[in-house]
């Protein structure tokens, strides 16, 4: 019989949480459960053993939701589902969730895996009492994984003992990602895209105003698509300053705004487009990428050259001069500069797009990833 590993998300999955959900699905050594407070994307992202608090009789519901509102975890909760299931390993995904499951981790005297993805290792520590909490969490949970050596370093940097924290990539399904070349077509128009959340650390404002200043005229053969809302009300400030830097510089005939796609749609959309931007910076509340933006990752296997900026991990992942190029944050005089290089020079395309699509294919293979954290869990499991 296999031993189970318990995932513990709070919420499960974000619209964006495929890369996530690759983990969940991937898992073969071991049967995986996933508890949770709120399943609102399941049907996006479907899975089979997930129990939710939302799914409680509504006595149960409500005393748990008491207690968390008292203690500020779901213990009791976590608790009986580890028992029911008999689980050997529980798998926290974010800091602060690995935080609220140390008390059924010492409750149950199972192994705790805590992963950090970004705004838990950049902005939570922002606050002292979030410090405090970190100071628990990194004595009391077994091992810490990362996406890459800076993140490993501002955890380190946080007070966590280096040789609790393994670096382990984020990986992408290959299969799903198909590698095209890029060329352009008979209407000679160059195409730019940007997917992401309308957050500041994604940086797409200036990314749309670098945009901006190489339309200087009614006849441009430049478009830019854009791909992602906004769901919190700084968000939707991001939003709206992408909407005003659209009309003051005219360019609404240029500039196509989508909205939310599906995984399967966003990655149809971009087979159709020639450059990748995505210009992540550090944002004035701290928040980071604590990583790399997924969206890099399946660009650049998806075929195109990336533009991108000297932030967190994004270096790792794209090789500048290689798989793309890097431009200082917040930097729209050289973000538009290294657009207009690649404008002026399709010829490097394919070849930044088939090293980046190599070099996704050797560090970042979700098949081979899952082996990789398949033998973390071994660690503990064996």
């Amino acid at each position: 019989m296999k031993k189970v590993i318990a995932h513990s998300i709070y919420p499960y999955l974000f619209i964006t949480g495929s890369w996530l959900y690759s983990q969940l699905r991937g898992i073969k050594k071991y049967d995986s459960i996933v508890v949770t407070d709120n399943i609102e994307n399941l049907d996006i992202f479907p899975f089979e053993n997930i129990y939710c608090i939302n799914d409680l009789n509504d006595l149960k519901k409500f005393c748990i939701k008491v207690y968390n509102k008292i203690y500020d975890n779901y213990s009791p909760f976590v608790i009986s589902k580890i028992r029911e299931k008999n689980v050997s390993l529980i798998h926290s995904h974010f800091g602060n969730i690995g935080w609220k499951d140390i008390p059924a981790k010492t409750k149950m005297n199972i192994p705790q895996i805590t992963t950090f993805y970004g705004y838990d290792i950049s902005l939570l520590p922002k606050e002292k009492s979030w410090r405090k909490k970190y100071k628990v969490l990194f004595e009391k949970s077994d091992l810490f994984t990362v996406e890459g050596e800076y993140m490993k370093q501002s955890l380190v940097d946080l007070g966590c003992k280096e040789e609790k924290i393994q670096v382990h990539h984020l990986g992408i399904d290959l299969e799903k990602v198909r590698y095209i070349p890029r060329n352009i077509n008979e209407d000679g128009l160059i195409k730019f895209l940007i997917c992401g959340t309308f957050r500041e650390k994604k940086g797409i404002p200036y990314a749309v105003e670098a945009f901006a200043k190489l339309c200087d005229s009614s006849y441009c053969k430049y478009r830019l698509t854009i791909i992602g809302d906004a769901n919190l009300e700084k968000e939707k400030v991001v939003k709206q300053q992408i909407i005003d830097i659209i009309k003051h510089y005219k360019i609404e005939s240029f500039v196509r705004m989508m909205g939310y796609l599906s995984y399967e749609d966003m990655l149809k959309e971009a087979e159709n487009h020639h450059i990748f931007v995505s210009p992540s910076v550090q944002a004035f509340d701290g928040d980071n990428e604590g990583g790399a933006p997924v969206s890099i990752i399946e660009m650049s296997a998806a075929g195109m050259p990336v533009i991108s900026t000297w932030h967190c991990d994004i270096p790792s992942v794209l090789i500048e001069g290689e798989t793309g190029l890097l431009t200082e944050e917040r930097n729209i005089s050289e973000l538009a500069e290294r657009m207009k290089y690649l404008i002026d020079n399709p010829d490097i395309w394919n070849k930044m797009g088939e090293a980046g699509r190599r070099h996704i294919e050797e560090n970042y293979n979700i098949k081979n990833q899952i082996l990789i954290q398949e033998k973390i869990y071994d660690q503990f499991l064996d």
